[in-house]
């Protein structure tokens, strides 16, 4: 009986690991910003998040409120928006992805660097190189 229950421990222990992993937690990112739904895709996001242009390392956005009301308005504005993932990199806590965002209308196709930092099951930091 005790190997039973240190045995179904184990389980959920790998399965709830498992499930805040870093390339699932930013996957789970990268499937809500593509159906545009804004709940899923915040969820994702630790309330202090923040988010950088690589290039320059200008902090272009803190917080989940405020990273809440800027994608909320990028997705009502183009509802095609879509980002389709051309790889992944996953390194400890860190996730690279190389993406591919179509469906601005008005504006060109554009390939974008993302990189994730993950902690406790949630994005704290991203980077973004255009």
């Amino acid at each position: 009986m005790k190997l039973f229950f240190t045995t179904c421990l184990l389980f959920l222990t790998v399965v709830l690991f498992a499930q805040n992993a870093p390339e699932i937690v930013v996957q789970k990112q990268l499937d809500a910003y593509n159906r545009g739904d804004i709940k899923a895709f915040v969820a994702t996001y630790a309330d202090s998040v923040e988010i950088y242009g690589f290039n320059n390392q200008k902090l272009m956005l803190k917080g989940k409120t405020v990273l809440e009301k800027e994608y909320d308005e990028l997705f009502k504005a183009y509802p095609k928006n879509y980002a389709a993932l051309r790889g992944r990199i996953v390194q400890g806590n860190f996730v690279i992805d190389k993406e591919f965002v179509t469906g601005r209308e008005g504006q060109k196709d554009m390939e974008a660097t993302a990189i994730y930092e993950v902690q406790n099951g949630l994005i704290v930091k991203v980077w973004f190189i255009w």
